[in-house]
């Protein structure tokens, strides 16, 4: 095999999406969609819109994931592009350790309707640990996030970020009505979250 079939072959796989056999259930609280959409938007409706970011946390007992908390880092952002400062990221470790929260994942937007990971979305997670979501929002988030089908549900395994298939997600994850936390460690002197 040539080398462009060789990386044709590598990306139609990459893109495979896939279906776990596994016994994982996400509990996601329906105020967490809420202020993730909310934040993605307040990226998205800027004077040149920008990609934004949320990270996910909550809490696991064996199969048994709720999602239940929202944290906004820092980030230096772009129309195309959406970076975590490593402060922030100290300061969203400190963040869970303070309030007894796991890392769940995390959630950003694309400025079109492609929700698959870019090889800088892969490359630049600030976290790549089995099991670990990345959800990426269409649009900006400007048409939201559901039904979670429309974004492109990640989940880091076997050393990647794997897409996982619709009816993985329509089985496996659930909203709930239950509280939720927010936490917003963006920079307040930044001029774009300045009202």
């Amino acid at each position: 095999m040539n080398v462009s079939g060789w990386l044709s072959f590598f990306w139609k796989k990459r893109k495979l999406r896939i279906s776990p056999n596994d016994g994982l259930r996400y509990s996601v609280s329906q105020g967490v969609i809420n202020k993730t959409e909310e934040i993605l938007l307040q990226y998205g409706t800027l004077k040149n819109p920008n990609e934004g970011f949320v990270y996910w946390g909550g809490t696991q007992n064996g199969d048994d994931v709720f999602i239940n908390t929202v944290v906004a880092p820092d980030t230096i952002s772009t129309e195309g592009s959406v970076e975590v400062s490593k402060e922030s990221i100290f300061f969203y470790i400190k963040t869970l350790s303070d309030n007894n929260i796991v890392h769940i994942g995390q959630v950003h937007s694309h400025p079109s309707s492609w929700v698959d990971h870019s090889s800088g979305d892969d490359e630049w997670a600030s976290f790549k640990n089995e099991g670990l979501v990345s959800i990426v929002v269409p649009e900006y988030g400007l048409n939201g996030m559901l039904p979670l089908k429309t974004c492109g549900v990640h989940r880091y395994t076997f050393g990647m970020f794997r897409r996982l298939s619709n009816s993985y997600i329509s089985k496996r994850f659930n909203l709930v009505d239950e509280e939720f936390k927010f936490f917003d460690l963006r920079n307040k002197n930044d001029e774009r979250w300045k009202k």
